[in-house]
């Protein structure tokens, strides 16, 4: 039994219905506004993949597209898609370190609990 999601055209309405079999139920109405002429949307839907293939689509030159390595924002926006594809394996604090770091390479400053520090600022290739 699909649960199906619909569109309501007259009040931009969406909402899900339990369907038995894979036809549309007679009667099948928006709940706010009770137009009957809803349509049914395309739903999201995830795949299982394996270690491997996560491995094989994280090489994929499409993930690169549109990366330019001189702006820090695109670098960011490139790496919460990288700990999204990781998913638990990055940790649940990927993305707020992300952003983090994306601050400090902003702002210019430098993490000041560094004990390695040399004077000079990491080259984190952003710049």
């Amino acid at each position: 039994m699909p649960i199906y999601e619909y569109i309501c055209p007259a009040c931009n309405g969406q909402f899900q219905k339990l369907v038995h079999g894979f036809s549309d139920p007679a009667g099948l109405a928006c709940p706010r506004c009770g137009n009957t002429e809803v349509r049914r949307a395309i739903s999201r839907f995830a795949t299982l993949k394996s270690e491997d293939d996560r491995i094989e689509a994280l090489a994929d030159p499409a993930n690169f597209m549109g990366l330019d390595e001189s702006d820090p924002r695109s670098i960011a926006r490139w790496a919460k898609r990288l700990g999204k594809e990781l998913g638990e394996d990055a940790g649940e604090d990927w993305d707020e370190m992300v952003d983090q770091m994306l601050e400090e390479e902003l702002s210019g400053k430098k993490d000041e609990d560094d004990s390695g520090s040399t004077g000079k600022p990491d080259d984190l290739g952003w710049a």
